[in-house]
């Protein structure tokens, strides 16, 4: 009973640290889903939220999109002492044409929470900023998606949520229409910091649930730079508003015991033309 009591506090411990920068985020981002409204037209676009992929297109010329967490979170369990990390990823898309997309993307607001027997300690603080460019190529077949993204990520954050030095990226991700608003996709991704490669591998399937409902399960593998590897499984949901506005919510769970125990989050992403 004791065991049981201490999760359960683990977790509203957990739940109360997330739902705080989310009550301070929604409130202005009404107001922007009331305008958003009110110019939806039929294109649909494709956020990169909430999978640890990216969407293997470029936003139109003349177009941005701004996706955000409220927050997303990770906790670990090690040897009695929880840790749990929440992060308010934003990213901002700007379509470029010629099948270029910009972006700029950070972590202004994280918090971390550590609780051990006898001790607790919190710390907040920005994390680092990147800018990447993402190359998404007309494909001769209709039913292939392919986009490669070029990132580099500068230590700017605070000395709690910085790498340190800069993290220079190479991704792709390449999805397959299985019709019906099904898709099967995989994502491969190397980074470079100092003289370290660190490289991730995820394959994800999407699937439709019902109306503008949809669904996704997803794997990933990170390995390399002189680190234990990490396996985690997850989904997520996703609806879609008008065709600019998507509301979502993941999770996963780790395999390995280098793993996370869980992560997890929900956000919005918006969309302008």
């Amino acid at each position: 009973m004791n065991i049981a009591f201490g999760e359960w506090q683990a977790w509203l411990n957990t739940l109360q640290g997330w739902c705080r920068p989310a009550i301070r985020m929604v409130l202005p981002l009404s107001a922007l889903l009331y305008t958003q409204f009110a110019h939806a037209d039929d294109y649909v676009p494709q956020f990169d939220r909430p999978s640890i992929s990216y969407a293997p297109s470029v936003l139109p010329a003349r177009s941005f999109d701004w996706e955000q967490g409220l927050p997303d979170f990770q906790h670990f369990n090690i040897d009695g002492v929880r840790s749990t990390t929440y992060n308010a990823d934003t990213e901002l898309r700007f379509g470029l044409g010629s099948s270029l997309e910009l972006q700029v993307a950070g972590t202004p607001w994280n918090e971390l929470d550590v609780h051990s027997a006898g001790f607790s300690s919190s710390v907040e603080g920005a994390g680092d900023t990147s800018l990447a460019l993402k190359w998404a190529p007309t494909m001769p077949i209709k039913s292939l998606s392919f986009a490669m993204l070029g990132k580099v990520t500068f230590d700017t954050g605070s000395a709690a949520f910085s790498n340190g030095r800069a993290i220079y990226s190479l991704a792709a991700a390449t999805s397959s229409d299985l019709g019906g608003s099904r898709s099967l996709g995989f994502y491969a991704n190397v980074d470079h910091s100092g003289s370290v490669n660190t490289w991730t591998l995820s394959p994800n399937f999407n699937f439709p649930i019902s109306g503008n409902l949809s669904g996704m399960v997803e794997a990933g593998r990170i390995f390399g730079g002189g680190v234990p590897s990490s396996t985690v499984v997850g989904g997520a949901l996703s609806w879609l508003l008008r065709n600019r506005v998507q509301f979502d919510v993941f999770a996963r769970r780790g395999l390995t015991s280098s793993s996370p125990d869980y992560q997890g989050g929900f956000g919005i992403s918006v969309f302008w033309q």
